[in-house]
């Protein structure tokens, strides 16, 4: 027999869904189709940026494989070499196109290469959102979710800000900032040119060894993280570097040193509808 809590819930769910327009709860029965964002062929509709090598994938740093599978920094990768050592390239791939009110979703997993000048550190990787247009830096102003071993899900703000969601009960705070929580943007820590706030994740969700799926739900100027099916972070009121709301942006895949597959990147546009639920109930 189900709990009073369950009972409860499962009323508020129904409420929320019947306090709906007719036209909008059509809508939300039937949520916006999933397209690929990565057509699994070739990069087309994505641009390149490798530091120190510009816009243009010199040494084979990225593959695509058997069942449209991202391979990056894999066995084709042919250097620099750097006194007698191969010194990986940082680099991404990212969209042409902007979005924004949108859930993504991928796949991704480490392989066992690592490269100077991290060969004895974690294995590291990225998707970038909400990404400026400039081609020719590592970095535009954006956000990363982080692919860090030990990090998964942390969010770290380039050139950007946000208010990270507090943990309620050990559960970060979604979909609703609350009045009353602060206000002041943390102060960020400037290093290499860049200003970054670093939010980090809560949970312990990632698989070290093995495929993890990643979720980014951006609605507006806020987004949610979430890692294995469970949301570990939650920002509120992003910002540009001159203040304005954050809310679109390109997209990118990163690599950073390390050996890393990409796999089953999907997107679909969030509808009006369905942001109205996630609004009332977290979720659609």
């Amino acid at each position: 027999m189900p709990s009073r809590r369950t009972m409860l819930q499962g009323l508020a769910a129904a409420a929320a869904t019947t306090a709906l327009p007719a036209s909008a709860r059509a809508a939300a029965a039937a949520p916006s189709p999933w397209r690929p964002l990565f057509n699994g062929r070739d990069l087309d509709g994505w641009t390149i940026y490798q530091d120190g090598e510009g816009n243009r994938d010199a040494h084979d740093a990225i593959r695509i494989e058997k069942g449209g599978v991202l391979h990056m920094l894999g066995q084709s990768f042919t250097g620099p070499d750097v006194n007698g050592s191969v010194r990986a390239s940082f680099g991404h791939i990212a969209t042409k196109s902007l979005h924004g009110n949108y859930h993504l979703r991928m796949d991704f997993r480490f392989g066992e290469r690592r490269f100077a000048p991290r060969a004895w550190q974690r294995r590291n990787s990225g998707l970038l959102y909400h990404m400026g247009p400039e081609l020719d830096r590592l970095f535009p102003d954006c956000v990363e979710f982080q692919f860090e071993e030990g990090d998964i899900g942390d969010a770290i703000m380039v050139n950007t800000r946000a208010l990270q969601g507090p943990l309620l009960g050990g559960t970060p705070l979604w979909p609703t900032y609350f009045p009353g929580l602060p206000t002041t943007y943390a102060d960020p820590i400037n290093a290499g040119g860049i200003a970054r706030q670093w939010h980090r994740h809560a949970g312990d969700y990632e698989r070290i060894d093995g495929w993890n799926t990643v979720d980014l739900v951006a609605i507006g100027d806020q987004a949610a993280h979430m890692v294995n099916g469970r949301i570990v972070n939650s920002l509120f009121r992003m910002a540009g570097r001159t203040g304005q709301p954050l809310t679109q942006g390109r997209i990118a895949l990163e690599f950073e040193a390390a050996e890393v597959f990409m796999r089953n990147v999907m997107i679909r546009d969030l509808t009006e509808a369905e942001i109205a639920l996630i609004r009332k109930q977290g979720s659609y």
